[in-house]
């Protein structure tokens, strides 16, 4: 798995499913409609990959041998504060998920 900074602010979920959780809002409608998201790198002037300090997370999980659910991330990102938001998609043949703080 990598972590990365995402260049999100705030996650705009509309659906409760099995890919997005809003857990500041349990009120939203239930879908199984999953939210996707783009994120695009910002690259500096030498080149490398900038990543400003965000709120939201970008994990990028690769070679996955087990399911990974929202509840999973749930569980191992609220080690490090109080999850709010959680969107997860596919992307380039990989899984990944924002993750709001």
């Amino acid at each position: 798995m990598r972590i990365t900074f995402s260049a999100h602010k705030d996650l705009n979920i509309k659906f409760q499913s099995h890919r997005s959780r809003d857990y500041t809002n349990p009120y939203l409608p239930v879908n199984q409609t999953a939210i996707e998201g783009i994120v695009q790198p910002t690259v500096g002037p030498d080149g490398k990959v900038k990543e400003p300090e965000s709120n939201v997370l970008l994990a990028s999980i690769e070679n996955m041998q087990y399911a990974v659910t929202v509840d999973v991330l749930h569980t191992v990102f609220s080690a490090f504060g109080a999850v709010q938001k959680i969107a997860m998609f596919e992307k380039n043949g990989g899984m990944q998920a924002l993750i709001q703080y």
